[in-house]
């Protein structure tokens, strides 16, 4: 799928980025944002264990299902998805916290260039994660849980939600690379990319959403 194919590079962007910026936030160089040095654990690892989790991202990319891309036919433009997620849990370990996450995602499919109605197709999951801090600011993310799916019209395009159809539920299969920028012991804003995946038997179909974007964290 497209959405996959776009996000797939990102990885490789950001494994040196996190490689060369050890000396600037990790334990080989000075300054950084480490509140103190009894902050940090060996490896430059910030010494967040026991501590709660939370947060939330917004993002930007695409959405394709499992017979082809989804795409906006009458648009006189190429729309985008747009996609938000908030997150809240726990670290279990130096390395290691538990979230629960809900994230949506949507795209227009349709727009009446005469009346000005929009469909738009939404996606949205609830899901429990493992995030995994693989250097000081490059962690990875996955997760299993509730997918839903449904298209809503807005009249006139004034992007308020008129109508919605029956919504499809299913699995829903999430998984994220990100990147802190700014790397602190209670606080990050991270640079991101984010997948969505919901299977739905009802309609024998499958949708993925998948978003680069900013997120902010506390600790």
């Amino acid at each position: 799928m497209k959405a996959t194919k776009t996000l797939l590079p990102l990885a490789f962007l950001l494994a040196p980025a996190a490689a060369s910026a050890q000396g600037y936030y990790g334990g080989g160089g000075g300054g950084g944002y480490y509140s103190s040095p009894q902050a940090k654990l060996p490896g430059g690892f910030h010494d967040r264990q026991g501590r709660l989790i939370f947060g939330f991202s917004l993002g930007l990319g695409g959405m394709s299902d499992r017979f082809g891309d989804i795409e906006c036919f009458d648009c006189e433009y190429s729309p985008i998805a747009a996609g938000v997620t908030g997150h809240i849990g726990g670290f279990i370990g130096p390395r290691l916290a538990l979230v629960g996450e809900l994230q949506g995602s949507a795209q227009t499919i349709s727009s009446d260039r005469f009346t000005g109605d929009t469909y738009t197709l939404v996606q949205g999951s609830l899901v429990v994660a493992a995030q995994y801090w693989a250097t000081p600011q490059l962690w990875l993310k996955g997760g299993v849980g509730f997918a839903n799916l449904q298209v809503q019209r807005s009249y006139y395009g004034d992007g308020i939600v008129d109508e919605e159809s029956i919504p499809e539920n299913g699995l829903a299969l999430v998984g994220g690379i990100g990147y802190e920028l700014l790397s602190a012991q209670r606080f990050s804003v991270d640079l991101q990319g984010r997948l969505q995946h919901g299977s739905y038997k009802g309609i024998d179909n499958s949708v993925t959403a998948g978003t680069i974007g900013v997120g902010i964290n506390w600790f």
